[in-house]
């Protein structure tokens, strides 16, 4: 099979992406971070979709690396609306948890929900367990937060069982515990949510 040839400017493109790659080892993140963008916009001009969205979501990396959580969030979500276009749903899943940690990292656990319950869905689909165990451990804590203890504690249940499904017991044991303070609560009549939904 012969191999597709790219236009000149993908082709340098290609070369600022490896460029970055090794930027980003050497520890190099801001022209890292130059590089990604200059082949980020030449892949989209060339609508070269799927290294588009492996550049905009290394440029979400390296700013949550850097801690600038919110400058992370553009990027990823770009990603992920590139991998949903083009039903590339592991990459979805994957972006989908970047994003989760974002607004984990800027208190907004609210925000994360969708991005739970997506990538949720996509680990069901694809027999993922652990994913989604990790993604229903989230919603659990994101529900507490919100006061919806029913719902957390459902959550938290599935978690824990296909954590020892898997026998992956210290995750199991953490889920229970975050169980086991929410039961408590609810049967000492102290978790009367103090808000209506």
């Amino acid at each position: 099979m012969e191999k597709e040839k790219l236009p000149p400017e993908v082709e340098e493109a290609l070369k600022w992406y490896q460029e970055a790659q090794v930027m980003r080892a050497q520890g190099r993140s801001l022209d890292a971070l130059a590089r990604y963008e200059e082949a980020y916009q030449v892949f989209v001009k060339h609508q070269r979709y799927r290294e588009a969205a492996n550049a905009v979501e290394k440029i979400g990396d390296l700013q949550f690396e850097r801690g600038n959580f919110p400058k992370a969030l553009k990027p990823y979500k770009m990603a992920l609306d590139i991998c949903e276009e083009f039903e590339d749903e592991i990459g979805a899943a994957i972006l989908s948890e970047k994003i989760v940690y974002v607004y984990k990292e800027l208190q907004q656990p609210e925000k994360a929900l969708p991005y739970l319950y997506r990538a949720l869905e996509i680990a069901e689909k694809y027999g993922d367990a652990h994913r989604a165990a990790r993604m229903l451990a989230g919603i659990g804590d994101v529900y507490r937060q919100q006061k919806k203890y029913q719902a957390a504690k459902e959550a938290y249940e599935l978690a824990a069982k296909i954590y020892r499904g898997l026998g992956s017991l210290e995750q199991a044991q953490l889920v229970e515990k975050a169980l086991e303070s929410i039961r408590k609560e609810m049967d000492s009549g102290e978790l009367a949510p103090d808000h209506p939904d």
